[in-house]
């Protein structure tokens, strides 16, 4: 009998569940609205009860859950030293531009741009300033942003990415 393979994983982080939580959490509002109403109220305004549990609910929702709350989508502009190198050439290929975190040993992130390389070169500075914009949804970094790299704010880049190399003792994102 051969090895029974693996169970694929389904990641939870692709599936929004706020849809389930609000109707969830709507209808459970309902019932303490109703209980409430019943209990302490003794059975007047039912209708008030409920209307008031949902109103309640659907606020805190919105503002606790949903991208128009005050903890999501959070920007904020922050500057790092990076140290550059341009990649090794072949011909008829774009220079690659590798930025490595001063602060932060271990991270590192390079942008596809002959314009970029060409702007670094010709400073001719072993360590330039760059300039991130850097979104956070309660308190966690969704994403950030090369906006400024040694005063060039903008050029071609034709693909970007970053990484870690090992594990880094500190993040820049932190």
């Amino acid at each position: 009998m051969g090895r029974a393979r693996p169970i694929q994983m389904l990641h939870l982080a692709y599936i929004d569940v706020r849809p389930v939580l609000y109707l969830g959490g709507l209808a459970l509002a309902l019932v303490l609205g109703l209980l409430f109403s019943v209990v302490v109220l003794e059975g007047a305004r039912k209708g008030r009860g409920a209307a008031g549990a949902t109103a309640v609910w659907t606020a805190l929702f919105i503002l606790f859950l949903t991208e128009y709350g005050p903890f999501v989508g959070q920007v904020e502009v922050v500057e790092h030293r990076l140290t550059w190198e341009v990649g090794p050439l072949e011909p008829g290929s774009t220079p690659v531009v590798e930025f490595s975190f001063v602060d932060h040993p271990g991270h590192y992130l390079w942008e596809e741009s002959a314009e970029l390389a060409a702007h670094l070169e010709a400073r001719g500075e072993p360590t330039v300033v760059g300039r991130f914009r850097v979104t956070r949804d309660y308190g966690r970094v969704r994403g950030y942003s090369l906006l400024e790299v040694a005063g060039l704010g903008t050029w071609f880049s034709q693909r970007a990415a970053g990484g870690t190399r090992g594990t880094p003792a500190s993040s820049p994102w932190e």
